[in-house]
């Protein structure tokens, strides 16, 4: 199901989200993965493949689950 609120993240904010809460690793996965802008249906898929759910994703970039 999609959400109907499909934001767009710049890479680099993905990135420091990622490093502010201690996951450099997929920080750096991220870095050379990510397009410069990234929605969050893209963003949930890439998570997926990252071995991170949705809800850990929404909880890094700010927002609750």
């Amino acid at each position: 199901m999609q959400d109907s609120r499909n934001y767009v993240y710049s890479r680099e904010y993905v990135v420091d989200r990622l490093r502010c809460f201690g996951l450099q690793e997929l920080a750096n996965e991220a870095l050379h993965e990510l397009p410069d802008q990234i929605d969050t249906d893209q963003l949930w898929a890439w998570g997926m493949r990252h071995g991170v759910t949705k809800d850990e994703l929404i909880s890094h970039m700010g927002g609750s689950p």
